[in-house]
């Protein structure tokens, strides 16, 4: 049973980053990322938060649209083209089909916020031109620049010489280069002074980052889910509404769950995305606890099974002709 979870699984995870649109918009995300200090130069002193703020929200948008949409191509795409049909007439289970193509979305997509988290970690310890004299790490943004160089020509090569799809090479590569250059500055800080391994590194944006990804899983399961039953442009509806609503359950239902069954029920059932959201422990310079992000994480996990669950649900009873 595992051994057939995961072949689907890594079948899933191929075709999401064979995708053009997984390169693009990771790209295009983690350009946003390393450009932000422009947009947050003139906010009078407070623009590293801001930097760190709109890494978050770019890490959280990118990882909705890359969920939705490789959930559409690799599930909604599979039923409508009948290729689905040909897996569950052979010895695999509409359950194992679910959980696989799950797995496979879900690591797809936790690649992706793994490769942006580098990028916003190393671009908030390059820091923000506020003023003249402000101090930059001048030698990472030419490490950052030569990482996403290197990326492109060592994914062309393997496009030109080895006919490896150029998108799912740009990942591959992002992954290997960007994790180099982020470890082989660990070792030193702005004026390249060396310092205790990864200590110029600021650790409440790793954990505020990491403690984000289990949103990126939940909202995976959900597209995985709606992808079983609607279209693309259903699923993108379905998938924001069910975020807008888990980010405000607490402020919408949360005060009033305690005396009225209307708000406890959808209390209960959504998430509270705000578990996840450490933006605003940054902002105010709240330390972020190891002990926080596992729970975190713990909840998150629980919280996409049972979505899975649901997935399995949908799949089962519907007629694949």
């Amino acid at each position: 049973m595992i051994l057939k979870v995961l072949t689907i699984a890594g079948n899933a995870f191929r075709e999401a980053v064979r995708q053009p649109v997984f390169c693009v918009v990771l790209g295009v995300a983690a350009l946003a990322i390393a450009l932000s200090p422009t947009y947050a130069m003139f906010t009078l002193m407070e623009s590293v938060k801001l930097v760190q703020d709109m890494g978050l929200s770019t890490i959280l948008l990118a990882g909705l649209l890359l969920a939705v949409l490789s959930a559409s191509h690799v599930v909604t795409e599979e039923i409508r083209g009948r290729t689905a049909l040909m897996v569950v007439a052979r010895p695999v289970s509409r359950g194992q089909f679910v959980v696989g193509k799950f797995v496979g979305i879900a690591a797809a997509e936790l690649v992706a916020a793994y490769v942006l988290t580098l990028v916003l970690v190393m671009t908030v310890r390059i820091g923000v031109p506020e003023a003249a004299y402000t101090k930059l790490d001048t030698a990472l943004i030419w490490g950052e620049v030569g990482a996403a160089a290197v990326t492109l020509l060592v994914a062309a090569g393997a496009n030109y010489f080895f006919d490896k799809p150029f998108p799912s090479a740009v990942v591959w590569a992002a992954l290997v280069v960007f994790s180099v250059v982020f470890l082989a500055f660990g070792v030193t800080d702005k004026e390249l002074k060396a310092v205790p391994y990864l200590s110029a590194y600021s650790g409440d944006t790793v954990r505020a980052c990491i403690t984000m990804f289990p949103t990126v899983v939940v909202l995976t399961a959900v597209a995985v889910a709606c992808a079983t039953r609607l279209s693309l442009v259903l699923s993108v509806v379905g998938c924001s509404l069910f975020y807008l609503l888990g980010i405000a359950s607490e402020f919408v239902f949360g005060r009033y769950a305690a005396k009225s069954l209307l708000a406890a029920v959808p209390y209960t059932v959504l998430p509270n995305f705000q578990v996840f959201w450490m933006g605003d422990a940054l902002s105010a310079e709240k330390a972020i606890p190891w002990s926080y992000v596992g729970a975190a994480v713990g909840y998150g996990v629980a919280y996409s099974a049972s979505l899975v669950f649901l997935a399995m649900f949908l799949f089962e009873s519907r007629e694949i002709q």
